[in-house]
């Protein structure tokens, strides 16, 4: 006889998640190694137009989007744990913490994007600011995905919570938006903070 998971479906993988999901993740954390590689490896070819660019990024602004990535990822591990208790407002008021704080992380980059662009800063300006761009731009991508992804979870919480799709699609959904707080915990230290560590 199947073992059953937390919400009795005996059809699911074991394991948080699904191996969609974790391919996924495992694929795109290769390509922003390779951007990260690429850009180490730019940085070290022309080092003072890096550390002089860094001095155009504000990093308390970016410790700020930290805070609040990591905030809201605790509260969608925090979603998951009312999912598997069957607890569908605990889910929603959690998801709507996380989708809060994602919306804080979003307009602190808009605002962060338009000052460069009012101050004639673009990918274009140099090779730092290309990569700049590049890859907090990729990343902002993930953030709104992540948080759609979210939202769909909380709308569907009130129906769906205590059923074992809805367990994956929870999990598959933290999976992401983990992934996507740790892929920020690289981004921001590699672009605000490596000239203040000279």
């Amino acid at each position: 006889m199947a073992e059953l998971n937390p919400a009795g479906d005996p059809t699911l993988e074991k394991g948080p998640g699904t191996n969609g999901i974790w391919t996924f993740v495992f694929i795109d954390m290769l390509v922003f190694l390779m951007f990260f590689l690429v850009y180490l490896s730019e940085r070290h070819r022309v080092p003072d137009i890096f550390i002089e660019s860094q001095h155009h990024l504000t990093p308390w602004v970016a410790l700020l989007s930290t805070v609040a990535l990591l905030t809201s990822s605790w509260c969608v591990a925090e979603s998951v744990h009312a999912t598997r208790r069957g607890d569908a407002r605990a889910v929603m008021r959690w998801l709507s913490f996380s989708l809060l704080l994602g919306g804080v992380f979003v307009i602190n980059k808009i605002v962060e994007y338009s000052g460069k662009i009012s101050a004639g800063i673009s990918p274009a300006t140099n090779s730092f600011f290309s990569f700049y761009f590049l890859i907090t731009g990729i990343h902002f991508l993930h953030v709104c995905a992540g948080m759609i992804f979210i939202a769909h979870c909380r709308a569907r919480a009130s129906q769906e919570t205590g059923q074992g799709l809805y367990l994956k699609k929870i999990e598959n959904t933290g999976l992401f938006w983990h992934f996507v707080d740790i892929l920020w915990l690289f981004i921001f230290p590699l672009l605000y903070l490596t000239e203040l560590a000279r």
